[in-house]
Order: structure tokens, then C-alpha cells, then sequence
């Protein structure tokens, strides 16, 4: 069963070419652009979506394995969601829907049930392996998630949406959002004044760390021996300063770390384990050795390669490692 939806106003298809698909998402902002503009993504900047909506990107990054990972388990969760809900669940009618009054609002729902509420497919952790991602304890959603899927809700007109997601360490997860007109509204106002100061009025917002790719790949060779004279550009006397002044931020951080370390090194002395409270607070363990490998090849070339060597023969010694848990 599909379910007919009235308000929205389809954008693109299942059906769309890749190129036809980029162009749509150009033209308007989504539900992972929500997630950037407002500061929650962690592999993207309100820098690259003003890049990418403005033509300044024009490159396409790749998804990246945990992307990936959960693109290819979206069918499995779908399934899962009619399972838990106990309902028909769907892909909708269309890719992607704008609001039927702002063009640039869009979002692409992962599925809809019978009677009208979206469904959103998720995974957290699973890439890392290092417990269980943060905001799903205790019936809880990541606020970035949260308003990821408000976005839609308003989009669509929906009266709610259903999260079902595989979260390391917790297995498939359902968490329900219910339409909110209170924090739709803010949601909304915020983000409609980036997209017209931004996009609209084009002003270029800050950068963010993980940018620094983006110049990489937007900047790939160089003039040698070219300048450019930023004399009176109060901006690159600025950004001077402020980088000096992270650097010397960063290397006291450091030396207060080393500091600091030494001193739990002697609490722990010839144990391995420190624990307050029952709760483990650092350990002072062997870490394998590096692997030597200028001796592997050499290695390799003396014996041209038969047999090839075994690299753990080539390790260094192990150390001790120092790993300070987080609370």
C-alpha cells in the first residue's frame, strides 16, 4: 500500500540519473545538509554546503565506508522498521520532495508507512568499534538526528517519524519523533536565515577543521615562487595570528598532557589497571612495536622476494602505552 501524499511536491525521481540526482541536491537543502548547517556533522561544515549549493564545489566526495555501510544496510533496516511498527513500510512514491510553499526546503524520507509516518534508517558505531555512540543511551536520539528529522516532518507534513536503528553495542533500535510545531518553527527560522544569508546573499560562512581536504582537492597544484600581497587585509593579519596562537595553545596542551600522564604512570607503577570507583579510568599496557619496514624490504630484495618475510619478525620492540579513558 502507498500512501498518497498531498502537501510535498515530488522533486525527483528513483529513476534519476546520478547527474540528474547531484543537480537536485544542489538546488535546495536536505535533511543531511540540515545536519551540517547546524553544526552536528562530523564529516561536514556549513563551508562545504554553502560550497557545494553555490557551485564553488564541484567535485564529488566519496561516502566514506561507514556512509556506505548503512546505505547498504537501509533495505535490512526498512524491513526491520515493518517488523517492530507491525505495519506495511515503504520507500515513497518519489526520491526527494520539496515544501509546497519554499522550493529550497527538501528532504528524501528512507520510508513511510501505511498510515502517513515517515521512517528514517539509521546506524551509529559500527565502523568504530569503540563502544556504544553517544546520545542513544536511555531512549534518547542525537540532536543532530532529532533535527535531521523535524526537517522532514515539516517538509512532508507528517505527523511523525519513526528512527529504527542499528547502534553498536544496543542492536536495532526504534525511537519515535512526533511533530512539534514549537521547535519546527525554530528549527525552520534558523535555518531559513543561513540559507538567506548564505545562499540567498551569498556571504561565504567560517571554515571548519575537516575543510582542510576540501582546500586540497579545490587548490591541487601551485604556481612556484608566486605570491599573493595580502597587505591591508585585516582578515589574513587575523587568521596569522589566530593560527600562531592555536599552535602555542597546542603545544603547552601537550606538554601539560605529557605532565600529567607521567604522574598517572606512577600511580599505576607495576600494575596495569586504574580503576576509581569500581570504574576503569586508565591503563599502562604493551603496545606492539612498529613494524621495521626499510629491514622488511630489505629483506625482500635480498631474497628477491622468496620467501617473502614475515613483517611481525620485523617489529620493534614493544612499550608501554599509556590509554585514559573517557568518564
Amino acid at each position: 500500500m502507498t500512501t498518497t501524499l498531498t502537501r510535498p511536491v515530488p522533486v525527483i525521481g528513483w529513476d534519476a540519473t546520478e547527474d540528474e540526482w547531484v543537480y537536485a541536491r544542489r538546488h535546495g537543502l536536505g535533511g543531511s545538509d540540515i545536519l551540517a548547517v547546524l553544526g552536528f556533522s562530523t564529516y561536514r561544515t556549513p563551508w562545504d554546503v554553502w560550497a557545494e549549493k553555490t557551485g564553488v564545489r564541484t567535485w564529488q566526495d566519496d561516502a566514506g565506508a561507514a556512509a556506505d555501510l548503512g546505505k547498504d544496510l537501509e533495505p535490512w533496516l526498512i524491513a526491520q522498521a515493518g517488523r517492530l511498527l507491525n505495519v506495511s513500510v515503504t520507500t515513497t512514491p518519489h526520491r526527494t520532495y520539496a515544501h509546497a510553499d519554499h522550493a529550497w526546503q527538501r528532504c528524501s524520507p528512507d520510508g513511510i508507512t501505511a498510515d502517513g509516518r515517515l521512517v528514517e534508517a539509521k546506524t551509529a558505531g559500527l565502523q568504530s568499534g569503540f563502544g556504544t555512540p553517544a546520545g542513544w543511551a536511555d531512549g534518547g536520539i542525537p540532536l543532530g538526528y532529532e533535527f535531521q528529522v523535524r526537517w522532514s516532518l515539516y517538509v512532508m507534513d507528517a505527523p511523525a517519524a519513526e528512527i529504527v536503528a542499528l547502534i553498536a553495542g544496543m542492536g536495532v533500535q526504534r525511537r519515535t519523533v512526533t511533530r512539534d510545531v514549537a521547535i519546527e518553527h525554530e528549527l525552520v527560522a534558523q535555518v531559513t536565515d543561513w540559507y538567506r544569508q548564505h545562499i540567498v546573499a551569498g556571504a561565504e560562512p567560517p571554515m571548519g577543521r575537516v575543510d582542510n581536504a576540501a582546500m586540497a582537492k579545490l587548490y591541487p597544484t601551485y604556481e612556484p615562487a608566486a605570491e599573493v600581497d595580502l597587505t591591508g587585509d585585516t582578515q589574513a593579519i587575523e587568521l596569522w595570528h589566530a593560527y600562531r596562537d592555536a599552535r602555542d595553545r597546542e603545544a603547552a596542551a601537550k606538554a601539560e598532557k605529557e605532565t600529567v600522564g607521567a604522574a598517572i604512570k606512577k600511580l599505576i607503577a607495576d600494575r596495569e589497571v586504574a580503576k576509581v570507583d569500581g570504574q576503569v579510568i586508565a591503563t599502562w599496557s604493551n603496545k606492539k612495536g612498529q613494524v621495521d619496514w626499510p629491514r622488511v624490504v630489505a629483506a625482500l630484495v635480498e631474497q628477491h622476494g622468496v620467501p617473502a618475510p614475515n613483517p611481525d619478525e620485523y617489529r620493534k620492540p614493544s612499550t608501554r602505552s599509556l590509554n585514559v579513558k573517557d568518564a
